[in-house]
């Protein structure tokens, strides 16, 4: 019996071990597939920097996940793989050509594109089923998991906010493509940059910055947009294609998923701020009757991935339910400027602690870096960089800057004055109007958050979104990013959740009554509707006259 047990346990062992050499000698195709690389010696040190990294996530970091295996979940696995196979094709065709000259040379064989793609997605494969079978494994059960615990109330509203985002998008989306995919159609059906404020959104969408990970736009500022954005853009693919039927389908989910990430986000703000079931339904109400939650959640950009991945780390670090941050990840890879958060999103039991902390997120930074192919990212950042730099204006008066904060802040609550005018490529655009005065408006908000952080100054949420304002203040007033072409209404999604925060824990503070309370709530959001409406049918108006389907 003894033999027979140790006979078993080395079994088991060597089928691991069988899998992790599969893994790793896998996982180089997959990083190759998933790469842009402009020469040789990258394609040489990617791959072998690839090989590395499948053995320390083999051997160290899921070293004990190839025990056994669920067979319901490695079938869910393998169709999902083959979808991200598919999906990968699009992307990697003008890019084979620097590996099949390479492999080439060494062999003195020729290989047709079709072919060296199908050899490259096969020896691929075993890697990224094992990759997926992970992320549905440990990933998709503790969401599932947070979903089941979640109050009926909740559930409720977030399916509600689905349904309708779903529809919206959908009778938007199929009236105009201003929002998504706007086209010169005058000049070769010519893409346009800026149709609505300084969005990017046909841009986005045309080249996939959610599926394409090495999509230009996916810079320095966005390093890892494409490989967080993914999982969630892959749903979006693989239930339009089972929804041919609707047209424009792909974009109508895709923009349907944001809504609830978006919807997600306001969700675990509310159990920070520790609500009742009435003070959820409140908050979550007061927060999307705000301009940049009206209209954000119909324009295709990439604040809304930015913002759930930081509202979710800062809700692990909140909840304490994870030793080391790694949703921190998330938020850093999606929009490079939240790494700031991280000072103040850590454990800090002593300074040992918290630099192994440190370690540990930024190795595993390193290795999704890798493994992603999106090292030239970074080897080539200060090249980029210059080129980014265009967008600042450190050179402008700081009067000027400070006239376009201040206007800013009350743009993450008011629809922004704004009119129509011609954009570089000469077609219209809707863009917000020259600020030439002093936003009063905009120092009574400042001031009441600032009034809401001393009252509320023990509170964690309290110090972290305060923090976030001030670094507004940093970036977008001291910085001047944006303000070079008058766009800061752009990033008033990614900003405004703290804005949001500080006022409602003020209302919170100062009035104890809950009927007077739920009066005052629904007379502000009222107000915000009168203004913020309005402002979203004139864009709708300028779609449709300009980019009517």
């Amino acid at each position: 019996m003894r033999k027979f047990s140790q006979k078993m346990i080395n079994t088991v062992r060597d089928k691991q071990i069988i899998f992790k050499i599969i893994f790793c000698i896998s996982l180089p195709f997959l990083t190759y597939l998933l790469s842009f690389n402009n020469n040789k010696i990258e394609i040489i040190v990617t791959l072998m920097l690839s090989w590395i990294s499948g053995g320390f996530l083999s051997f160290k970091v899921f070293k004990d996940t190839f025990k056994e295996y669920n067979y319901k979940t490695l079938s869910l696995a393998v169709f999902i793989s083959l979808y991200v196979e598919k999906i990968i094709h699009l992307y990697t065709y003008d890019v084979s050509k620097y590996a099949k000259e390479f492999l080439q040379n060494v062999f003195s064989y020729e290989l047709s594109n079709s072919k060296f793609l199908l050899i490259f997605s096969i020896l691929s494969l075993p890697a990224l089923v094992q990759l997926v079978y992970i992320f549905i494994d440990k990933v998709c059960t503790k969401i599932y998991t947070i979903y089941k615990n979640m109050e009926k109330v909740d559930k409720k509203i977030i399916t509600i906010i689905a349904i309708i985002g779903f529809i919206l998008t959908a009778v938007i989306y199929n009236c105009t493509t201003s929002f998504y995919n706007a086209r010169n159609y005058k000049k070769n059906n010519e893409m346009l940059f800026d149709v609505i404020y300084t969005s990017d959104s046909s841009y986005l969408f045309r080249y996939n910055a959610y599926l394409n990970i090495n999509m230009p736009e996916n810079d320095i500022r966005q390093p890892l947009f494409g490989v967080f954005s993914y999982p969630f853009a892959t749903v979006a693919y693989i239930l339009s294609e089972l929804l041919f039927f609707i047209p424009n389908s792909y974009a109508i989910l895709l923009n349907t998923i944001q809504i609830i990430l978006l919807s997600l986000s306001v969700y675990m703000i509310t159990k920070m701020l520790n609500l009742s079931k009435n003070g959820k339904i409140l908050y979550i109400i007061f927060s999307f009757c705000t301009f940049p939650m009206i209209i954000f959640s119909f324009i295709m950009e990439q604040y809304i991935f930015a913002l759930f991945y930081l509202i979710l780390a800062i809700y692990v670090y909140y909840t304490n339910c994870m030793e080391t941050n790694y949703l921190y990840l998330g938020a850093v890879g999606t929009m490079i400027t939240s790494g700031v958060i991280f000072p103040i999103i850590s454990k800090f039991k002593s300074f040992k602690y918290w630099i192994k902390n440190v370690l540990k997120c930024f190795i595993a930074f390193v290795v999704i870096t890798i493994v992603s192919g999106r090292m030239p990212v970074f080897t080539k950042c200060f090249r980029n960089l210059v080129l980014l730099l265009r967008f600042s204006a450190p050179k402008l008066a700081f009067t000027i800057k400070l006239k376009q904060f201040l206007y800013f802040v009350q743009s993450i609550f008011i629809a922004p004055a704004s009119y129509v005018v011609n954009n570089s490529s000469g077609m219209p655009s809707y863009q917000m109007l020259k600020v030439d005065s002093i936003c009063i408006v905009g120092i009574i908000i400042l001031i009441l958050c600032m009034i809401s952080f001393i009252l509320n100054r023990k509170e964690k949420l309290s110090i972290i979104s305060f923090c976030w304002v001030v670094f507004s203040f940093f970036i977008l007033c001291l910085f001047g990013w944006g303000t070079k072409e008058n766009g800061l209404i752009l990033y008033s999604l990614y900003f405004s959740w703290a804005y949001i925060v500080l006022l409602y824990m003020l209302l919170n503070k100062l009035v104890k009554n809950k009927k007077v309370k739920i009066v005052i709530v629904i007379a502000i959001c009222v107000l915000l509707l009168c203004f913020n409406i309005p402002g979203f049918v004139r864009i709708m108006n300028f779609s449709l006259t300009y980019y009517k389907i």
